[in-house]
């Protein structure tokens, strides 16, 4: 058959399956469901009797795929059949006070049936076609090449943007836009045409897209902290099934294996198929606060990291090639059960660390985070935070991803600051001479702008960990520190019985470390880990996995869990020396707290200092160690009451001169937080 012919019947197809699907939309009756029913399995039994005849082209296959057609046009017609004998019923109708659930029965039906429907039609198209062989390939492995083929992409792909079409209106705006998003992602399948420039392309535009639909879902839920439940569910499936595709593009550059990324495909079909067909649940009640539902929050972050994770090692094959991972110096799991258990360890932060390490995912999340932060710009107050939030962004571009990927990349243990960015056990093994003055001069850097400026120097501006918290769905996150158990247990600027521990535990490693890395290299010891040296081994397990382990938890340990339970240790460097140092929290007016009923600037804190309105009575500042000045509290004081004071007041006041202007405080009933991220827990923000 000629290819054109074969093109026109597929969109035909496609475009029936999406008025199929938009009269199921509307479906209220069990004569509506039996009709759409009836027509979708009509469909289905139809390519699969075709798949059938075409391994099979003999007249005793004519007879069987005949009697299946009978079979399932007899099933087909039970529904409408029931309806003539006991009569029309409305969907969903309730006997005894118990749903009966037709409606939700009807749906999966459907949706059953039209992935049935296109799996089998793409499938016929591709062996017609001849881009799948019914004698040179199993049928199972036919099956999976044909659903990575433009018949069956293009052609879903084709359904998905006929169906918005048709029945896009009932979506709100924001999931007209993730639709559309999921188009694109459908049609940029590298799979879909065996062409190596498509491949390439598309690969780098597939990932592009999916940074979008990201962020598209994250300004979502700042914008709606509590959105209807079938809002929150669409969105948590979304973003799994973007998890789904990451990987299985990863598996498939590294070794052909395409089958996950054809399950992602159906997975997102699916996901699509449900709230087309329950547009309605996208608005309705109930209407549940996410920062109410910590594990929630919890799947969705760690659905995020996958995604981005596969991502950035689709990026980095496409950058270097398959032998940027196989290369990699993997041990082999041999030996005793402890040989073996360090050896997997190992093998999973080299494997880890090698990714979230890299470049591509670095730049990826720079791009994704960034922009989160630049929303939150909009939001600040102060022309001070924004310059900071600025600042950050220039940070993490130049000093994150620039310089030590592309200045210092081969030299990064001879370079203070760069090569040593978290302190001790950066950059490689510490040995004598360049290296050691370099991690010297690294903590004298450090250490003097925490004294002067504060540890937000590092961690606020700095640290990579920045744009990952401060973007504005992340520190509406801020919520799990109070609501969480460990969140709770680390409020106040306190250090917690477990902080010290954690923080104690971290820096004998480091240490320990770093003496075996210097014993070594003067030949005194002959110590590693499995070939790697220690101190650069601790330094990818604490901030290549362990950092985002922590940032994953963030609805059970709250937000900055790096700075509240201790694990980053140049971290907690910085903040002990800021705490001796010039900075400080201040407020015009002691009394202004004192009559202040909400308290916001407390609620807001990112590290959960709720003991600043305390110290702001009894001192008229504010220092603590875990302080990284942030400045969320500054926007959020309704009276605006608190200011900033480092170094550069510091100087103003020796040189007698007067500190900037300072607005008089306002004593008037204070209403709320003047920013919109900080609105109450539970409700519902416009836009």
């Amino acid at each position: 058959m000629d290819l054109p012919l074969l093109w026109v019947a597929a969109g035909a197809m496609a475009a029936f399956t999406a008025w199929l699907l938009k009269r199921g939309s509307a479906m209220k009756t069990l004569t509506d469901a039996g009709i759409v029913l009836f027509l979708l399995a009509m469909m289905a039994s139809m390519f699969v009797s075709a798949v059938a005849y075409l391994y099979s082209p003999s007249l005793v296959t004519i007879f069987e795929v005949v009697a299946l057609n009978m079979i399932s046009m007899t099933i087909g017609l039970i529904p409408l059949l029931a309806t003539l004998i006991r009569g029309d019923r409305e969907l969903d109708e309730t006997r005894g006070g118990n749903s009966v659930g037709s409606r939700r029965l009807a749906v999966g039906a459907i949706i059953a049936l039209s992935i049935v429907a296109e799996v089998f039609m793409g499938w016929t198209f591709a062996i017609v076609s001849g881009a799948a062989s019914t004698t040179t390939q199993s049928a199972f492995s036919a099956l999976v090449d044909s659903m990575s083929t433009y018949w069956f992409i293009f052609t879903m792909a084709t359904e998905m943007a006929v169906t918005l079409y048709l029945v896009g209106r009932n979506f709100p705006r924001v999931f007209r836009y993730l639709v559309a998003i999921q188009i694109v992602i459908m049609i940029l399948s590298p799979t879909a045409i065996a062409d190596s420039v498509w491949s390439a392309s598309t690969l780098w535009a597939n990932g592009a897209m999916m940074v979008v639909a990201v962020i598209v879902v994250l300004e979502f839920l700042f914008r709606n902290r509590s959105p209807a439940a079938g809002a929150s569910n669409y969105v948590l499936r979304l973003i799994g099934a973007y998890g789904l595709m990451m990987a299985g593009l990863f598996l498939w550059l590294i070794d052909g294996d395409i089958l996950l990324f054809v399950l992602s495909i159906i997975a997102e079909m699916a996901i699509y198929f449900s709230i087309v067909l329950n547009d309605k649940s996208l608005v309705s009640p109930p209407l549940v606060s996410w920062q109410t539902r910590p594990v929630w929050a919890f799947a969705l972050l760690g659905g995020i990291f996958i995604a981005e994770f596969f991502m950035g090692g689709m990026f980095d094959i496409m950058a270097n090639g398959t032998g940027y991972f196989t290369t990699l110096p993997f041990v082999a799991l041999t030996g005793s059960a402890l040989n073996v258990l360090g050896a997997a360890l190992y093998d999973f932060v080299v494997a880890v660390g090698s990714i979230t390490a890299s470049f591509w995912f670095l730049a990826m999340m720079g791009v994704e985070m960034g922009a989160l932060v630049v929303f939150k710009m909009r939001y600040a107050r102060e022309t001070e935070t924004k310059l900071r939030l600025g600042l950050m962004l220039v940070a993490y571009a130049i000093y994150a991803v620039w310089l030590p990927s592309f200045v210092f990349s081969g030299n990064l243990p001879d370079v203070p600051w760069i090569g040593w960015s978290m302190g001790i056990g950066t950059a490689g093994a510490l040995s004598p001479g360049i290296p050691l003055t370099a991690l010297i001069l690294t903590y004298v850097i450090s250490g003097g702008l925490s004294f002067l400026f504060g540890s937000r120097s590092l961690c606020s501006v700095l640290c990579t960990a920045a744009p990952m918290y401060q973007g504005t769905t992340y520190d509406a996150m801020s919520t799990f520190n109070r609501s969480s158990k460990i969140g709770r247990h680390n409020l106040t600027s306190r250090a917690s019985g477990s902080f010290r521990i954690v923080s104690t535990v971290v820096w004998v490693s480091l240490l320990g470390s770093a003496a075996l890395s210097y014993l070594t290299s003067v030949g005194f010891l002959n110590a590693s880990f499995f070939g790697e040296d220690i101190s650069y081994f601790f330094y990818s397990f604490y901030f290549s996995f362990l950092w985002y382990l922590v940032w994953t938890l963030t609805p059970f340990v709250g937000t900055y869990g790096c700075v509240t339970t201790g694990v980053c240790g140049w971290g907690t460097f910085n903040g002990i020396v800021s705490r001796f140092g010039l900075f400080r929290l201040k407020v015009k007016d002691s009394n202004t707290c004192i009559n202040c009923k909400t308290k916001d600037c407390a609620k807001v804190c990112p590290t959960g200092q709720t003991d600043l309105p305390g110290q702001f009575i009894d001192s008229g500042e504010f220092r603590s160690f875990k302080c990284i000045g942030v400045g969320d509290c500054v926007s959020a004081c309704p009276y605006e009451n608190i200011y900033f004071f480092d170094v550069r007041n510091w100087v103003r006041k020796k040189l007698n001169r007067p500190l900037p202007p300072l607005a008089t405080p306002v004593l008037a009933e204070p209403v709320g937080s003047p920013i919109d991220f900080r609105a109450a827990e539970g409700t519902q923000t416009a836009g």
